[in-house]
């Protein structure tokens, strides 16, 4: 298979105010090293930013939203492991906590097997019932289809929940609440704030 292919991580939180935010920093990629945010405002609009055109047609293609802008996004890990991410309106603040049971055994797959699609497919198929309750994940699927119709795949190499606070045009979002169901693809992020290690790939059309 012809595969693109996404390397980094990808954190999401949600908040008091209705506010979804899931942002992804990509270390390598077809477009080179980027990052991108997912906003389900409290009204419900989904909404990309996104930092180049090339980016935004890219996400738009595959993702589902409602609007979309171009703006210089930066998320950014400083010496403490505070993640800072600055994206047009959004300002969050996140920092991982320690890794607990379920991210060690998450870690156990040697990375050659984890990133076979056909490994992730049977993850996704017999194992994802099984540890989707330690991660407060139900709606998570490791495999699917983008909006395009191309097949997808999550290699999750790391998970780990977090803390989190952030403000929309300097108003204070409250506290960290469930994430809910955001409706961007065929997967949903973990209940909990987290911090993802992750492998995307996304088949060539």
């Amino acid at each position: 298979m012809d595969l693109l292919r996404f390397d980094g991580h990808i954190l999401g939180t949600s908040f008091a105010s209705g506010d979804t935010i899931v942002a992804g920093r990509w270390r390598s990629s077809p477009f080179g090293p980027f990052a991108d945010v997912m906003w389900r405002r409290s009204d419900g609009v989904r909404t990309l930013l996104a930092p180049t055109e090339d980016v935004r047609t890219f996400v738009m293609g595959h993702y589902a939203f409602d609007a979309a802008s171009r703006v210089p996004v930066r998320v950014e890990r400083d010496r403490t492991g505070l993640v800072r991410v600055d994206a047009g309106p959004i300002d969050l603040r996140v920092r991982a906590e320690p890794l607990d049971l379920a991210g060690r055994l998450i870690r156990l797959r040697p990375r050659w097997v984890r990133e076979r699609p056909a490994w992730i497919a049977i993850e996704d198929v017999a194992l994802r019932p099984l540890v989707a309750p330690l991660f407060g994940a139900d709606g998570v699927h490791v495999r699917g289809r983008t909006r395009t119709g191309a097949r997808e795949w999550y290699a999750i190499h790391d998970v780990r929940a977090a803390a989190a606070t952030g403000a929309i045009d300097g108003t204070d979002l409250g506290e960290t609440a469930t994430l809910e169901a955001a409706g961007f693809g065929f997967t949903e992020f973990p209940s909990r704030s987290s911090i993802v290690r992750v492998t995307s790939l996304i088949e060539r059309l």
